[in-house]
């Protein structure tokens, strides 16, 4: 035996009474998370606390036997997998160097815990982190509700659509069949309704509904108009409807759940009720032709829950991406995830086997329209995007055929590495009376340094900072090596985590751009490689870079300053 499992069982043997012993090795526990458990009687209930296999260099955990759901308690998770048991929700640690603290801190904190429960201090916390709980008290087997959008309605009716077991749920046919198409193609022709219910209160586990006289009793408890709400979409004789709570929590935080309404049939398959007498049935007689089965409840709108606020403030917005080679595609890319909703995609050429170790797409776009691939991409990964215009055509021709290309949107990106191409949207951009803020972002040679430029200011032009021929006046970096031939003379060979550091300085400007953090400012902004990157392209500082700014750091950096050229 271990010297920390012997430490723990001398430990629990020590605590007299309260020790029930170890967990036989066929303990349903056991069987599901694997190492040694140990059992006692604290606070009234009986723990298992259980080490599992990976331990000490992992967490302890504690549960409760025999666990009545029926009485519920705060920070008690029922298991799927093991019923019968619950698991406590402890804040335990590993602590690798002290198994036997790491369990004492398990049974402290399990303790403290039901205590605190038995005083009713954590009752809060079921209305607080209401969803989750829904969630633990799933019955086995139930279907699924996929909710996008639904904070937009606080009360009233949806579209959705069912496909196997789970219902996807939105707030109106546009955003269901935009979504549909987006992940999958699909096409969804008859969208049905469905009602949203706002809730007052949260109720306890033990109080959620079931069938339908429970839930007639919640909606009188929890709702104003909810049992109305839902009686009148009853009427039509629907075989299935689901219905969404939504409601706010104690501290702040919003939810919605959803369960699922059945039409009751004989053995046949026939409603006990026919058509046009179920039209006339009361509230209760419409309600007590379904069976109600709680929905296992997931939003997928918390795909934006762990974006920061600069990024979340793009969300919305319009952006035309010009060049979707390695860098622009990085940045098109999480711009829309950053939740640009609305994204125009300009450049004529096709991926080809050379680009693959750098781009956004891979070897299965080989030979397709890179902005016609980019777009698949874009709507698969952020399928709530609106809408993606691919163009696989170059700038010029774009603004010849779309005159209002540039205009109503909130920035465009220009990312082709291309002076010609640069210089005529600056010249366009300078035509307009209203321009939007561009942003020109470009990589140097063998990928040493990049640069991104943000111009909002009206009357600056980017072409101030160039030669005629295109040399930028501020570039960093030089190198007297050929590019191979491969490259046809006009890029050069660097790797990806060049283009990272170009997409890092050039999308997080382009995002402080969206969040008004630079309103009628020009921006520059530079990074430089490291010195071992630079010597190993036989590389060199340009004296302009060197008197300007002096040398940059041996281990790579970056660099902002106002365009003012």
């Amino acid at each position: 035996m271990p010297t920390e499992f012997q430490d723990v069982d001398d430990w629990f043997s020590s605590l007299g009474r309260p020790n029930l012993g170890k967990l036989p090795a066929d303990h349903a526990l056991i069987r599901a998370y694997g190492g040694q458990g140990w059992r006692l009687k604290t606070m009234g209930v009986i723990v298992a606390v259980l080490a599992d296999d990976d331990f000490p260099y992992s967490k302890p955990q504690a549960f409760v036997e025999a666990y009545d759901r029926k009485r519920p308690r705060p920070h008690i998770e029922p298991l799927k997998d093991v019923p019968g048991s619950a698991r406590i929700c402890i804040d335990s640690v590993a602590l690798p160097d002290d198994p036997l603290l790491s369990i004492k801190t398990a049974v402290h904190e399990a303790r403290s815990l039901l205590k605190a429960n038995d005083n009713g201090e954590e009752d809060e916390d079921f209305e607080n982190d209401f969803r989750l709980y829904w969630h633990h008290y799933l019955p086995a087997g139930a279907r699924n509700a996929r909710l996008l959008g639904l904070s937009e309605i606080s009360e009233g009716a949806g579209a959705c659509h069912l496909a196997g077991d789970s219902y996807f749920c939105f707030p109106n046919k546009v955003s269901l069949r935009r979504w549909a198409v987006n992940i999958a193609s699909l096409t969804v022709k008859r969208p049905r309704r469905f009602p949203i219910v706002p809730l007052s209160l949260f109720p306890r586990p033990d109080r959620y509904p079931h069938d339908a006289a429970s839930l007639l009793t919640f909606l009188e408890r929890h709702s104003t108009r909810g049992i109305e709400l839902i009686a009148d979409m009853l009427r039509a004789c629907p075989k299935r409807i689901p219905v969404v709570f939504s409601g706010t929590a104690p501290n702040g935080r919003t939810f919605q759940v959803a369960v699922e309404l059945l039409l009751k049939t004989d053995t046949k398959g026939r409603s006990p009720v026919r058509a046009h007498a179920h039209s006339k049935l009361s509230d209760k007689g419409v309600f007590d032709q379904y069976n109600v089965f709680p929905l296992d409840t997931r939003d997928m709108g918390a795909a934006t829950s762990r974006m920061s606020n600069r990024d979340q403030a793009a969300m919305g917005k319009k952006v035309v991406v010009v060049g979707c080679g390695a860098i622009g595609s990085a940045i098109v890319m999480t711009l829309a995830k950053a939740g640009v909703s609305r994204i125009v995609l300009v450049d004529p050429d096709r991926l080809g086997w050379e680009n693959i170790r750098r781009h956004e797409l891979g070897a299965d776009s080989v030979d397709e329209s890179k902005v016609i691939a980019l777009k698949g991409r874009i709507l698969r990964s952020v399928p709530e995007t609106e809408r993606v215009d691919a163009l696989p055509i170059r700038l010029q021709t774009a603004i010849r055929e779309r005159s209002d290309l540039l205009t109503g949107i909130d920035l465009v990106v220009s990312a082709t590495g291309d002076w010609a191409c640069d210089a005529f949207l600056d010249q366009a951009l300078e035509a307009m009376e209203t321009p939007p803020p561009a942003l020109y972002a470009w990589t140097e040679a063998f990928g040493l340094a990049a640069q991104a430029i943000l111009i909002s200011r009206a009357g600056t032009r980017l072409t101030s900072g160039f030669e005629i021929e295109g040399t930028f006046k501020g570039q960093s970096s030089h190198t007297d090596l050929p590019a191979p031939d491969e490259c046809g003379n006009s890029t050069s060979p660097f790797g990806q985590i060049e283009v990272s550091q170009a997409h890092v300085v050039a999308t997080k400007l382009a995002l402080e751009s969206l969040a008004g953090m630079h309103v009628g400012e020009n921006v520059w902004r530079t990074w430089t490689t490291d010195k071992r990157s630079l010597e190993a392209s036989e590389g060199r500082w340009t004296q302009w870079w060197l008197d300007h700014h002096g040398t940059p750091p041996d281990e790579g950096g970056f660099w902002s300053a106002a365009w003012d050229f």
